[in-house]
């Protein structure tokens, strides 16, 4: 499989992420779904933000740095895009518990901005 039909298949999964989470939104009644329901919910969710972000984030690098190879654009644009899914899904859940405040929305941030930095470091060490 070359890239292009790589970024094809996956901003149609994405699409299709995005579809499934529309119709768990409007489908489902949270209050007589139980655990299935925010189980749909939030896997349609993470999954179609991940896709997202992903296809976006390999988008972005390829037009802003022209030289660079695809795989490792992919790679990089992969992982951010989960730590950043989670961080979004962290949020939620935290919203949904009445937890949310700008401090423990900040150690999250720097919680995600340490295992990049870690990850990044590790990297380029060996």
């Amino acid at each position: 499989m070359n890239f292009r039909s790589f970024l094809v298949l996956m901003s149609l999964a994405t699409a299709g992420a995005w579809i499934a989470w529309t119709l768990v939104l409007h489908g489902v009644d949270p209050t007589q779904a139980g655990f299935l329901g925010f189980l749909l919910f939030y896997g349609a969710l993470s999954i179609s933000l991940f896709g997202t972000f992903s296809v976006l984030g390999v988008l972005v690098r390829l037009w802003r740095y022209k030289d660079t190879i695809a795989q490792r654009v992919t790679v990089d644009a992969s992982r951010q895009a989960f730590l950043f899914t989670c961080l979004c899904l962290v949020s939620l859940c935290l919203f949904s518990q009445g937890w949310f405040r700008w401090w423990t929305m900040l150690l999250c941030v720097l919680i995600v901005g340490l295992l990049e930095l870690i990850t990044q470091s590790r990297r380029h060490g060996h």
